[in-house]
């Protein structure tokens, strides 16, 4: 996800597949000359509009330790009471 940065503050994100990540900061790099003040242009490390680590987000997927959860993701942990685990299963199964 790339971002561009305007003069009063503003962030404009703009979610893209990685494939067309190059041609996203161009189109921001282009449009940046329309305006006057200094802009940037900022390349997220996180997967889309969640707080994880794109690595963090694909290990945990195939995990089955994240689902989505509208624009965000919801990550099962280990806590919980025990009576609602399966003998040798560590994580919770998805409350939806």
């Amino acid at each position: 996800m790339a971002m561009g940065w305007g003069g009063g503050g503003e962030a404009y994100p703009i979610p893209h597949p990685d494939s067309n990540s190059h041609h996203a900061q161009e189109a921001l790099r282009r449009a940046k000359f329309k305006f006057l003040v200094r802009q940037k242009i900022i390349v997220s490390r996180k997967w889309g509009f969640t707080k994880f680590s794109r690595a963090d987000y694909l290990r945990w997927k195939s995990e089955n330790r994240i689902v989505p959860n509208g624009v965000n993701a919801k990550l099962f942990g280990c806590h919980g009471p025990l009576a609602d685990r399966q003998p040798g299963r560590a994580f919770l199964e998805a409350t939806i």
